[in-house]
This record gives C-alpha cells, structure tokens and sequence, in this order.
C-alpha cells in the first residue's frame, strides 16, 4: 500500500499501486484548475502552471489515429511520428512548466510502471508531497521466520 502525505505530513490517500496516485493527481488537478476558475477572478489570482501542467497521459494508437485523421497536416514529428508510423501506443509525459513534454513509443520492454513511479516523486518532490509505502500483513508473515524476523 502507498501513502501519499502533504507538507504537513498528514495523510492525503492510500493506493494500491503508483497508477491510483497518477489519476488522484490528475482529478486534484482538473478540480483545482475548475475551483479556480469558478470562485476566483483569473485576472486577480493568476493560474500557477507549475502545478497544473504535471500530466502523464498514455495514448493509444486508435485514438492518435482518430486526432489525427481530423487534420489535413498532423503537427507531428520526432518519436510522436515514429510511434504513430509503426502504429504503436504513446506514452506522454509533462513535468511542470516545462514546455517539451517527454515522449515513449510503448514496446514490449518499455517499463511503464516504473516511469509512473519516477513521475509521481518527481510530482510529489515539486510539490512538498511523499510516498511511503506500508508492508502489508500478507507480505510481513511470508518474511518471517520462525523466532522473529
């Protein structure tokens, strides 16, 4: 199990897996940026970007396929095009402010899981978050040994 704690270190939400903690991430975002927009003046409290631009968005190749037969000339280029080209799916991910999001074509020894984990603490790292994770009790008794651990 993950825990995710604020700056306070009081408990924000437990996970089962890093995955849980990229969709909370992006929910907490699209709910910040709508209460922004909705009870605040934007010209007032200007949005803070580097909050809001952390996205990690897999794409699959369909759904390239469907935005991309809408335009006469894509705007594509790089490993998105080299992706597209061989028709596999496209993992996207934004760090920040940073304007240049990094860009995984998805094969088969593409470790996914792990760019999840490493964009979760890069996010909660920015942001005065952290993970810690728990043992469960099926994983404490599979350790122990007889007389202690």
């Amino acid at each position: 199990m993950l825990h995710l704690l604020n700056g306070q270190h009081a408990h924000v939400g437990s996970f089962y897996n890093y995955c849980e903690i990229v969709q909370y991430i992006h929910n907490s975002q699209i709910y910040h940026l709508v209460h922004k927009n909705v009870f605040d003046d934007p010209l007032i409290q200007p949005l803070n970007l580097e909050e809001l631009c952390w996205r990690f968005v897999y794409y699959k190749h369909s759904e390239l396929s469907i935005i991309y037969s809408c335009m006469k000339q894509p705007p594509i280029t790089g490993v998105e095009k080299e992706a597209f080209d061989q028709r596999l799916d496209l993992i996207e991910i934004h760090h920040g402010s940073s304007l240049n999001p990094m860009q995984f074509p998805v094969i088969a020894d593409l470790d996914i899981d792990l760019l999840k984990r490493e964009w979760c603490e890069a996010y909660c790292s920015s942001q005065g978050f952290k993970i810690i994770s728990s043992i469960s009790s099926e994983q404490l008794s599979g350790s122990l040994t007889e007389g202690g651990f």
